[in-house]
């Protein structure tokens, strides 16, 4: 063979060995699959939550709560099931609410109060109490208030000296009047779901207020000594809380009897507990403040009826 013809040759074996070679390391190796991992359903349990926002004081009606798919994961104790309760919806109808319940939010028992277990221990502030005085309708703004308002309370008293009257307590929310209750809400109404009648009343009543437990005490010593008037408080000077010391905040009222002396200090401050006003109570017994300490008046004489007679500080 021609020595020209042996390097044409070899010329051509190795750029078809090189085509070779870099077609197998430029990109011909096949792409990898990939793995899809199987995801797994979760896992849903049915949870009754409140169809829309319900108020404090509310009552619950078919159209307050419904089924919701709910993770089983997330499923607190306390939550209403269907598994658990399959009928809750009809159970739930005619409760009050204790809070205020979101949309969305699940039901939970412990924030409902069952029909006949009392609505106004249902809405009663924590450390407060449900006072209840006689008024009339000349007493009480003529009869227009109504449960959820907010009222000023006057004490009027008799005295050889004339006439005298002063606010007690101020901004007194009413709880009840008569046996209309302050429910709100499309299903507002007495324990049969019957409406309340909205007119005013005419006759003698009873005003149920929300009260310290020191303000109770002298909302019900005012009463033995002179009569009460609750003035209506225009809506505008609503202000949430508990009631306030009126004029006589920070005077004692003295009530004479028999040549003794007793006084009860209305105190503006709000108490959360039974225990604090019982410490209130030994801490003014230890100042000689006390309420209904017995003080001897030299100059006080008692009258012929043995009739008390109050006295402001």
């Amino acid at each position: 063979m021609k020595p020209a013809r042996l390097i044409l040759v070899l010329v051509a074996l190795i750029a078809g060995g090189l085509a070779a070679f870099f077609a197998l390391n430029s990109g011909g190796s096949p792409e990898p699959t990939q793995q899809v991992a199987e995801v797994e359903p979760v896992k849903k349990v049915r949870v009754l939550i409140a169809s829309r926002t319900i108020g404090i004081g509310e009552r619950l009606g078919p159209n307050s709560v419904a089924w919701q798919d709910w993770p089983e994961d997330a499923i607190r104790a306390e939550f209403i099931t269907d598994q658990r309760l399959p009928d809750a919806p009809e159970q739930m109808q005619g409760t009050i609410s204790r809070f205020e319940i979101f949309d969305g939010e699940p039901i939970r028992e412990a924030k409902l109060v069952r029909t006949g277990q009392g609505y106004l221990s249902a809405v009663i502030g924590k450390g407060m109490r449900g006072v209840s005085i006689e008024v009339s309708a000349e007493s009480g703004a003529g009869g227009f208030i109504v449960p959820n308002d907010r009222v000023d309370v006057v004490l009027t008293q008799r005295s050889r000296l004339g006439d005298t009257s002063q606010t007690i307590l101020n901004n007194a929310r009413v709880l009840a009047i008569g046996n209309r209750l302050g429910e709100v809400g499309p299903n507002a109404g007495s324990g049969n779901g019957e409406q309340a009648a909205p007119e005013a009343f005419e006759d003698k009543t009873i005003a149920t207020l929300e009260l310290t437990p020191r303000q109770a005490e002298t909302i019900i010593n005012a009463a033995e000594v002179g009569s009460l008037s609750l003035v209506l408080r225009s809506i505008v000077d609503f202000v949430n809380g508990p009631a306030t010391g009126g004029t006589a905040d920070q005077s004692s009222v003295k009530l004479i009897r028999a040549g003794q002396q007793s006084s009860a200090l209305a105190n503006s401050g709000p108490e959360t507990s039974d225990e604090q006003a019982n410490s209130d109570a030994q801490q003014g017994n230890a100042e000689g403040g006390s309420v209904f300490s017995p003080m001897p008046v030299p100059t006080a004489q008692p009258r012929p009826n043995n009739a008390p007679v109050l006295v402001k500080e």
